[in-house]
């Protein structure tokens, strides 16, 4: 998974996501230059829950399914206007 600024630059990428005793391994790329393991404790799992079911993240979710559509229309324009 890649996360992007405002101006479509790579800020992370995401690899992978282990369990490590107690602790989630988050394997990722920050800044298409450093490689880290990046450790969730299991106190901060709450804050991450909290972070995942916002409204925001919900709504996102529910929208896909416009965004994909919406995207296939517009290659399509795009297409015929060429």
């Amino acid at each position: 998974m890649r996360i992007y600024d405002e101006n479509g630059d790579v800020l992370a990428i995401f690899y992978s996501v282990k369990r490590k005793g107690g602790q989630l391994v988050i394997d990722a790329k920050v800044l298409d230059s450093l490689r880290v393991d990046m450790v969730v404790r299991p106190g901060e799992i709450p804050g991450m829950l909290k972070l995942v079911f916002s409204w925001a993240v919900i709504s996102f979710v529910f929208m896909l399914p416009y965004f994909g559509i919406k995207s296939l229309f517009s290659k399509g324009k795009k297409k015929i206007e060429k």
